[in-house]
């Protein structure tokens, strides 16, 4: 297996090379517990209206054995893939969709409702808005996959790499341990985990 650091100069340059990343870095092993408290501090609070919401994408990044910090910039490309489902245990029930193709297609069929512009609910999966205020049903923030990250060595370019979104806590927390506390506006923070 191919060493951690040597893992971590590749990642260091390819993340540095993602149109819309400012700046990268490892993110400290010490900072994994102060992450995951801050996560929960924010599950507590988050409410998107109608129902709890839990950010599974940070969870996981932080069980990988490589983790790296990233600041954007309105630049990054944050993909199609839904950052936030809708899940009635494990089952997904409702998504963001961004393709506006796929937002047509499902705006034709009879099983979906729209709770806004992006965000479809399947109403044969869920009674919606009752599972919701029983809290049934909850709200998530995925792991999504980093398909921006390319990675030229091919011992490295088989490993399972995603991201997160942190909660706002969170980003103010990884901007000012990583990034001396930049208060720019427009600039964000990611988590991106590196499965070995």
């Amino acid at each position: 297996m191919m060493e951690r650091e040597q893992i971590g100069r590749i990642m260091t340059i390819a993340l540095k090379d993602v149109k819309g990343i400012m700046k990268a870095a490892p993110f400290s092993n010490d900072d994994r517990g102060k992450m995951l408290d801050i996560e929960q501090e924010a599950e507590k609070k988050a409410f998107m209206g109608l129902g709890n919401v839990v950010n599974a994408g940070v969870r996981k990044v932080l069980t990988y054995e490589l983790i790296y910090v990233a600041l954007t910039n309105m630049d990054f490309t944050w993909g199609t893939h839904a950052s936030l489902v809708m899940k009635k245990g494990e089952e997904l029930v409702g998504e963001e969709v961004q393709d506006k193709q796929r937002i047509a297609e499902l705006s034709k069929r009879k099983d979906v409702w729209f709770m806004h512009q992006n965000f479809v609910i399947y109403k044969d999966k869920v009674s919606f808005p009752q599972d919701l205020m029983k809290k049934i049903c909850h709200f998530e923030i995925p792991g999504l996959p980093a398909d921006w990250c390319r990675l030229e060595d091919e011992a490295i370019e088989n490993h399972s790499i995603i991201y997160a979104n942190p909660s706002t806590l969170g980003d103010i927390f990884l901007k000012e341990q990583y990034f001396d506390g930049i208060p720019e506006k427009g600039l964000g923070t990611i988590l991106i985990g590196v499965d070995l």
